[in-house]
């Protein structure tokens, strides 16, 4: 209800500066207006800034500041005298630097793997200029995301939005601590949605021009409601305005896993799939190019027990449409093991709906 309030006031305030834009465009003197001016004839602006900064004043005591000291400078001599470095609440130039978000009141953060991966130490700056130790309570390389704690109450957090409603053109704010700035504040929006990267990471991610440096990494996307949307994760180098955010829902996951069993539990189906080419769907006589194609199921995997078999094409998995290996391996990830899942399959024209419990992924 309160981000729908927010909508609507959003709405309204874009309708008066629209108007007033007109009225003041047709009673435009021939000299440009001052400053003063315009924000007379456009009180509406001066609402929209109003609403901007209160979001961001309220978002903003909920990022950190992380300074990741290699482990080679954590000897007592050492820790004495960044002791003395630090007297002034700056993080050290030595350090790798980045940004996290408080989730919890109790102290609980999340960041990149990548931020903290070689740290000995890692100490955490928070906006009123304090500063407090920081252990890793867990991470997972494979989605880039570590999850940090201080001993700390009260704290301000940032509540996760869902990543899955988020939408193209939608309106976003990139907070952070680039090149040790910290407390940066960045505007712009969705650019695309399900993009895979360069790094090893193996979730997808959303792109922003939000402008997103070196610092920025682990600190939050948020939405027009102060939400997480996304984690700050990585640029496209040689380029201007392409960032890239690990969607909040993997985030929320993650960060549920390691605080609940102290590392993630990755979900398991088993089996092994192909690209749908026009090519192959011709010879299969598939009309459709999307869907997952099944090349074969993992002996005594639950999509074995399911009766996959080779030639399947997997349609939907829990009623959601399937566009493409990648997508049905996402929707995987998001599964909980022990939980039912429900296949929608077309084979050889016939279109079934097969059963089958998701897994714990064998080894972990």
């Amino acid at each position: 209800m309160k981000s729908l309030s927010r909508f609507l006031a959003f709405v309204a305030l874009a309708a008066v500066l629209v108007a007033g834009v007109y009225l003041w465009r047709s009673a435009a003197p021939s000299r440009p207006a001052t400053a003063v001016e315009l924000r007379t004839k456009l009180p509406g602006l001066a609402a929209l800034d109003r609403e901007f900064t209160t979001l961001v004043s309220s978002v903003v005591p909920a990022v950190v500041s992380i300074n990741a000291i290699p482990a080679e400078t954590t000897d007592p001599r050492a820790a004495l005298l960044r002791q003395l470095l630090n007297m002034g609440g700056q993080p050290q130039e030595n350090a790798q630097t980045g940004a996290g978000a408080i989730v919890s009141p109790d102290g609980y953060i999340v960041t990149n793997w990548h931020v903290i991966s070689a740290a000995g130490s890692v100490e955490v700056f928070f906006n009123d200029g304090s500063a407090l130790p920081a252990r890793l309570v867990g991470a997972d390389p494979l989605s880039d995301i570590a999850v940090l704690k201080v001993e700390a109450r009260d704290l301000a957090t940032l509540p996760f939005a869902d990543s899955d409603s988020v939408s193209v053109g939608q309106m976003v704010f990139a907070v952070g601590n680039p090149f040790g700035l910290s407390e940066t504040v960045t505007q712009g929006i969705i650019s695309a949605k399900g993009r895979r990267t360069s790094t090893e990471a193996t979730n997808e991610f959303l792109q922003t021009d939000a402008p997103i440096n070196p610092g920025n990494s682990g600190g939050p996307l948020i939405d027009l409601s102060g939400a997480i949307v996304g984690l700050n994760n990585s640029i496209l180098l040689r380029t201007d305005g392409i960032g890239f955010a690990i969607p909040s829902n993997t985030v929320r996951r993650v960060f549920d896993n390691i605080r609940e069993h102290g590392h993630v539990i990755r979900p398991w189906f088993g089996v092994n799939m192909l690209p749908l080419t026009p090519a192959l769907a011709a010879r299969l006589g598939l009309k459709d190019l999307r869907g997952a194609l099944v090349s074969s199921p993992v002996p005594g995997s639950p999509a074995d027990r399911a009766d996959i078999q080779p030639g399947d094409l997997i349609v939907s998995f829990n009623n959601r449409p399937i566009a493409d290996p990648t997508d049905l391996r996402n929707r995987i990830v998001e599964s909980e093991p022990g939980r039912d899942a429900t296949l929608g399959v077309i084979r050889a024209g016939r279109e079934l709906t097969l059963k089958t419990t998701i897994q714990k992924l064998p080894g972990e």
